[in-house]
């Protein structure tokens, strides 16, 4: 039980170190290396998420969640990302996982496009729970930087 009690407050301590905004009582943050996994110095850039096939339901309702956050953002930032930040879902039939496509073109220079950071900074409250949502659905995340070619 003591190991358990334990286990779970580090968990928890790297978990907001990783995604909190403004995360300042770990002991070591190092934001820039989560950061820059979801900025795209290219120009554009996608996201891949691959899905547990029987949790889509929970993927799509944080990725509504970010949507309407996009939507309805008063950031001027965001709002700039919000207009070249597409949502795609994979009609393509695949064997183990859903797959999602969020398409950045043109990129926002500069600008992170992690889900769990914007999440964060719309609905802190709630940005667990979206969290776990996403840690329980998505099998893994690949990430593409793009160059235009024409």
């Amino acid at each position: 039980m003591r190991f358990f009690c334990s286990a779970a407050s580090v968990l928890v301590l790297v978990l907001a170190g990783m995604h909190a905004v403004g995360a300042q009582s770990a002991p070591h943050p190092e934001p820039e290396p989560q950061a820059a996994d979801y900025r795209f110095a290219s120009g554009s850039g996608m996201l891949f998420f691959y899905v547990r096939p029987d949790r889509t339901a929970e993927f799509e309702q944080v990725v509504a969640r970010m949507r309407d956050i996009l939507d309805t953002t008063d950031d001027p930032v965001r709002r700039e990302q919000a207009v070249t930040w597409r949502m795609f879902r994979s009609v393509e039939t695949a064997r183990e996982e859903a797959i999602y496509v969020f398409v950045f073109d043109p990129v926002v220079a500069g600008t992170d496009y992690d889900p769990v950071t914007l999440l964060g900074e719309a609905v802190a409250a709630d940005v667990h729970i979206l969290y776990e949502q996403l840690s329980q659905s998505v099998v893994r995340v690949e990430r593409m930087g793009l160059d235009r070619l024409r």
